[in-house]
């Protein structure tokens, strides 16, 4: 992959080569950061969105998802992928370095086209096979939503579920 091909919703880390390999792929809101406080903007018949995400920078870390991320194997690349919307981006690059969370590549909703609305599953499932398309072998996803699970387990897929306690069972 070529710095001109790459996705305009993928940010890789300062000196990261876009070059394919082993991958992981990890969940944000409910896996390294605790949005439990935000919880509230998406109850009732108004989910206000904008309102859920602008709040996402005041996000405690969970110490496990940090360790989680941290204890991913140096040989594969380590990507966060949240359905966070791209205007999202500055802040939600700033809050991981904050909290020095290991990672090398970045992906958020694109502002618009495929995967811009929808579903998070079929947002995952598209930036999946983009991701396989760019040369990455996913070797693992972690996520704390069980309709994410389902997608990744039907895609080959080794997935770990983690409980939020954001979404009904």
């Amino acid at each position: 992959m070529t710095s001109g091909s790459v996705p305009a919703n993928w940010h890789f880390q300062p000196g990261v080569q876009p070059d394919g390999g082993p991958l992981v792929l990890l969940d944000l809101d409910g896996v390294i950061s605790n949005a439990t406080h935000r919880q509230y903007y998406l109850r009732g018949a108004f989910k206000d969105f904008r309102g859920f995400f602008t709040a996402a920078t005041d996000d405690p870390p969970y110490a496990t998802g940090l360790a989680l991320a941290a204890s991913i194997s140096e040989d594969h690349t380590v990507a966060i992928l949240t359905a966070r919307p791209y205007y999202m981006a500055g802040g939600t690059r700033d809050w991981l370095a904050a909290n020095r969370v290991r990672h090398d590549l970045l992906i958020l909703r694109p502002g618009r086209g495929k995967g811009s609305r929808g579903m998070a599953a079929d947002f995952k499932r598209h930036e999946l096979s983009r991701l396989r398309a760019a040369g990455y072998e996913v070797a693992a996803a972690v996520d704390d939503d069980e309709r994410i699970i389902e997608m990744y387990r039907s895609e080959g897929v080794f997935a770990l579920y983690t409980h939020s306690g954001y979404y009904d069972r």
